[in-house]
């Protein structure tokens, strides 16, 4: 009876050992299934930086000392661009941002920039946009800047979203990103759409602190962050008005 017993336990012992290793090897699997799952959404995190590309004006297009450049750029991301800054032979000129905090997957945005005497002859123009502190490979053209308009030999074309300014005194504003339009001087109101880079609008009164424009846009009123605009024209006599 023990010697059965004992043949019983040897049998069951046999059979429960390669269970043992099946269950030892199972668990080793899926502990490396989960590392592995855990790895692949690392790996999510973007890599690749913003994109521009300069659309306007184009290489070769020639200018005139105090005739301001309209630099129309497409900056793209795939989480958002923050902003993008115009270069004139390697130094800062200007800085655009994106409204949203987050960015834009896509920023069209117009960047100025008035020659100087310095700048008599071939000027490179480069625009880079960012991420944070990533930045885009930048996008380049050379321009010509002539003394008088007498030797330019060809007027640039307006081309992108870069519109017509009239020197006519008139007080107006360049949207320089997509901006939101609101009902009011603050971004507690309501956003009545969002204005397109390179609208151009007559300035029709001001908040106190000189931060808000009021603008006439397409027989609609409404108010817009001066922090994201261009001012154009004799701007000194714009009211106070309530928002």
């Amino acid at each position: 009876m023990v010697a059965r017993d004992s043949l019983t336990v040897r049998f069951a012992s046999r059979r429960l050992l390669p269970m043992c290793v099946c269950l030892v090897l199972a668990a080793c699997n899926l502990q490396g299934r989960s590392e592995s799952s855990n790895q692949a959404r690392a790996t999510t995190a973007p890599t690749e930086p913003p994109s521009i590309q300069i659309e306007s004006p184009s290489a070769g297009d020639e200018f005139v000392i105090g005739e301001e450049i309209l630099v129309s750029v497409l900056a793209a991301d795939s989480v958002g661009v923050n902003r993008v800054q115009l270069f004139v032979d390697n130094q800062i000129v200007r800085t655009v941002s994106s409204e949203s905090l987050q960015g834009d997957l896509s920023l069209p945005a117009v960047l100025n920039y008035s020659p100087q005497r310095r700048d008599i002859g071939t000027i490179v123009l480069r625009a880079v946009a960012y991420r944070g502190r990533v930045a885009s490979a930048p996008d380049e053209i050379s321009v010509v800047v002539r003394e008088s308009p007498a030797q330019v030999r060809a007027t640039p074309a307006q081309q992108g979203n870069t519109p017509f300014i009239p020197d006519d005194g008139v007080c107006r504003a360049l949207v320089n990103v997509g901006l939101n339009f609101r009902t009011g001087p603050s971004t507690g109101y309501q956003i009545i759409t969002v204005l397109p880079s390179g609208t151009l609008a007559p300035i029709t009164g001001r908040n106190s602190e000189h931060s808000w424009w009021r603008l006439n846009v397409e027989n609609r009123v409404g108010w817009v962050s001066g922090d994201f605009t261009t001012e154009y024209g004799d701007c000194g006599a714009v009211a106070v008005v309530a928002g």
